[in-house]
Order: structure tokens, then C-alpha cells, then sequence
């Protein structure tokens, strides 16, 4: 078992033969259902002048990826993982974003070797490298939906400074699909199990257990005390399908100085129907709780409130994934609407949070789903494409929002050369407001506000120019 050291990549790749355009480059699906190429067209960008780092596992296939083509020569490797440890998914995401914004310059550091490596490798791309869009596609399993980490510190910290910042929302699905693999809820009195002695059990709607529906590696714990200050005692239990073994457990004390965080981890999975188990101690005072399968299988009683962690971050545009090829029509934009939903893979929002930035409490004393505790944060943001062709090994097609991601990265980069001095909430504005809208009308908990288009969300941030300029006339 450990409790900070499971990470995962939000993202699944298949392999498939490549197709290749004229000069051995391949053909940018995403590049084109996004209309990117139409933006470079009629007004002149590229991504120019702009540098944009790309967080992910490693990198490895870098150089063969310059000799082919795939990445520019100034793509510069900031830090990688150890040799043989990664799948260079980073690579694959910078060929997203070199695709969508060629001119752009290219940063990579690894946000796998530990959680503070990755806040320190965020504030690098920015305040070393000067890197003006930053896109993540990384999870790290201690991560609270409730609070903010030293991750999300260090991402607030650039966001402050002028960056923009782009996470995946991950693959723990949504309840839309029936694919969450989350339940999110107030603690609820299930009775007891001679089992679990001294236990309060929780109740999942009429019987005090969730069951996994297929083999689980990782499940992670949460509810709504401070970081580093829970003295509420809840632990968490996988018990066999007929429920009459325990077969894992967490059992951290909780009296006053420690994290409101519990996992179970096997190597070889809990198997399928198993039986998990929230259960409080004596005294333990009722709280909101989340409850994740960390490798996103579904659960089978699930919610929404999917995305959480720094991907769930005010400061940040989280980004949904929707298959490029939605419409199942040829190769061109998308259209919006029911013609484009969203993935089944992708996870949903959205994101109550119950302490701000320096862990002070939202609404102090009232730590609950039922009593509007807390803030809603509206998460995803927006959504782009995934499913499209690369040239790293292992990810054609590239599925996943952290394709996602790097597609909304690169045209963050396009918005970012034509408006320099836009600043990252304008850019996330020009991406927002000009959005095809796909889910329910409006700002939806699995889309946000929909897929965003790079002709009008340029077309967008030209006008804040002008409304800019015309302001300075009259004053």
C-alpha cells in the first residue's frame, strides 16, 4: 500500500499503421477538426514567439522524433524520466501541439518522479524557461478533490504570473456513460459488520458497500477535512464478493495531524464484485467523501465529480476529450452539437471544493454536500480532440484528454502569437466564449462549454485587441 506514490496518465493509446501526408509528416486529424489550419491561413500565425511546456511521463523518442520530422530541432528537455521508465507520452503530446502551432517552441519536463518534483519542473517552464502556455496530462493518487496541493500551489503561482495552464480532465469517466468511477457523498450511517468491528459502515443508497465491476489495481479515499488536519477516523476495506473476508485494507489513524486520505493498492487487482467499504470510526463526525478507482475502472454505484486535484484548479482550463471523428464523417470540423458528444472515457465534473488556496475553509463548520458546503468549481472547462495519429511509438491513435489537451494547448499558442499581451484569462475567454457547444445547453458538468474552434476563438481575441485599443483612444 502506499499513500502518496501511485500516479497515472490520463490517457490510453492503441496502436494502428500511421498515415503519412506528403514529406513523411502525418496528417493532423485534430488539426483539422479544430480548423486550426484555417487560422494559420487567414491571419498569418503559427505560434511564433511563444513557448509552451508540456508536462507528461517522458520523452525518449525525442530525437528520432526531430530526424523525422515530427518535432522541431529547439525542442528542448528540460527533465526526463529515468531511462525505461516511461512511455514518451510527452512526445506525442508536444507532436499535437507542434501540429496545431508549428511555430511555437517546445519544453518537456517529467511530472512523474515525484510530487514535488512535478511543482518544481511547473515553476521551471515558467519562471526559467518562460514558457507562456503549460499543459499537463498527470494525476498523482493523494491528490484531494477537496483542497489544493502543493501541485496546485505551483500552478497557481504561474497562472499569476502570466501563463496559461491546461490539465487533462482524465479518464474516470462520467455518469452520463455509465463509466464514472467515482462516488462522491455525504457520509450516511449503514450500520455494522462483525467483520469490521468498532465500524460504523456507510450506506451506498441501501446496502453498506460499493462493488467493483471489473478488476481493480487502486482505490483512493478522500472526505472534507483540512490537509494535515483530520482527527475524523474513517478507513477503507475490500472485502471478497460474498463479503465474508476482508481481503485489503487502510487503516491510517486519523486523531488531529494527519491527511483525510486512505488507499488499497494490489498489484494484481481486487477482483471483480468485490465489495468496498467506508467505514468511521467512534466519534469520527460526518463528512463529504469522494470514492475513486484510481485506474478508472467504473464503479458500480457511481456519481459524477469525476476530475479533481490540480486538474480540477480554478486557475486552470481543464479539457474533456471528444473523438475527432464523432461526426463519423470525413476528415473536417466539428459541428457541434449531438454529432460530437463526449467521450465515454472522459471525466465529468463538477468539482466542490471545500478549502482555498492557503487551506483555509470555504465555508468554516460546514464541510457537506447536503448543507452546500464549500464552492462548486464548473469543471471541465472545454473540450478537443482525441483519437488522432502521431508518430510516437505505442500512441497511433493518440485517445485520451491528454490528446485533448495538447489540442487546446496548441491553440492556446496560435491565440497567444496573435495577441501577445493577452493575459491567461482573456485567452481562456477567447477558447470559451466562441465554443460549440455539445452537452446540455449551456455549461455542462461534461463538456464545460464545449469544443473549442481556433478561426473563432482567434477571431475572439483579435476583437479584445480592438476593444483594448479603443479604450486607450478614450482615455
Amino acid at each position: 500500500m502506499t499513500k502518496t506514490g501511485v500516479i497515472v496518465l490520463l490517457g490510453v493509446s492503441l496502436f494502428v499503421p500511421v498515415a503519412l501526408a506528403a514529406g513523411g509528416l502525418l496528417v493532423s486529424e485534430g488539426d483539422l477538426a479544430h480548423a486550426a489550419n484555417r487560422a494559420r491561413a487567414e491571419y498569418g500565425i503559427t505560434g511564433a514567439g511563444v513557448r509552451v511546456g508540456v508536462l507528461s511521463d517522458s520523452a525518449e523518442a525525442t530525437a528520432s522524433l526531430i530526424t523525422l520530422g515530427a518535432l522541431p530541432p529547439t525542442t528542448t528537455i528540460v527533465q526526463d524520466l529515468a531511462p525505461g521508465r516511461g512511455t514518451s507520452k510527452g512526445t506525442a503530446m508536444m507532436e499535437i501541439v507542434h501540429a496545431v502551432a508549428p511555430g511555437a517552441q517546445l519544453f518537456f519536463a517529467s511530472g512523474l518522479n515525484s510530487p514535488d518534483s512535478f511543482a518544481l519542473n511547473i515553476r521551471m517552464l515558467r519562471f526559467v524557461y518562460r514558457c507562456d502556455v503549460i499543459v499537463d496530462d498527470v494525476m498523482w493518487s493523494g491528490e484531494s478533490p477537496f483542497g489544493q496541493s502543493a501541485i496546485a500551489k505551483a500552478i497557481n503561482e504561474v497562472t499569476s504570473s502570466g501563463a496559461i495552464y491546461f490539465s487533462a480532465a482524465g479518464e474516470k469517466g462520467n455518469l452520463t456513460h455509465g463509466s464514472s468511477s467515482t462516488w462522491e457523498g455525504d457520509f450516511v450511517s449503514g450500520g455494522t459488520n462483525a467483520l469490521l468491528p468498532g465500524y460504523t459502515l456507510h450506506d451506498f443508497g441501501g446496502v453498506p458497500y460499493n462493488r467493483l465491476t471489473t478488476a481493480t489495481k487502486a482505490l483512493d479515499l478522500f472526505w472534507s477535512d483540512a490537509a494535515g488536519a483530520s482527527g475524523n477516523d474513517y478507513d477503507l476495506f475490500v472485502l471478497n464478493p460474498e463479503g465474508t473476508a476482508v481481503i485489503a485494507s487502510s487503516t491510517t489513524v486519523q486523531d488531529g495531524g494527519a491527511d483525510p486520505f486512505e488507499e488499497v493498492f494490489s498489484a494484481s487487482g481486487f477482483p471483480a464484485n468485490s465489495r468496498v467499504v467506508i467505514a468511521a470510526k467512534a466519534g469520527a463526525s460526518p463528512r463529504a467523501l469522494h470514492l475513486s478507482a484510481f485506474f478508472n475502472e467504473p464503479l458500480a454505484v457511481q456519481t459524477s465529480g469525476a476530475v479533481r486535484g490540480h486538474n480540477a484548479l480554478p486557475s486552470v482550463v481543464t479539457v474533456a476529450a471528444v473523438a475527432w471523428n464523432s461526426a463519423r464523417a470525413a476528415s473536417g470540423p466539428f459541428v457541434g452539437g449531438a454529432r460530437n458528444p463526449i467521450e465515454s472515457l472522459s471525466a465529468d465534473g463538477g468539482r466542490r471544493m471545500f478549502y482555498q488556496a492557503d487551506g483555509a475553509p470555504i465555508t468554516p463548520g460546514n464541510l457537506r454536500f447536503a448543507t452546500n458546503g464549500g464552492t462548486v468549481v464548473p469543471k471541465p472547462d472545454i473540450a478537443a480532440a482525441d483519437g488522432v495519429s502521431v508518430r510516437t511509438p505505442g500512441f497511433n491513435p493518440f485517445f485520451g484528454t491528454g490528446a485533448a489537451a495538447a489540442h487546446a494547448a496548441g491553440i492556446a499558442a496560435l491565440i497567444k502569437s496573435a495577441k501577445p499581451s493577452l493575459s491567461p484569462w482573456q485567452i481562456r475567454e477567447a477558447m470559451t466564449s466562441t465554443a460549440l457547444d455539445i452537452g446540455a445547453p449551456g455549461v455542462d458538468r461534461d463538456s464545460g462549454y464545449g469544443i473549442v474552434m481556433a478561426p473563432a476563438a482567434v477571431a475572439k481575441a483579435l476583437q479584445l485587441r480592438f476593444a483594448e485599443a479603443r479604450t486607450a483612444d478614450v482615455h
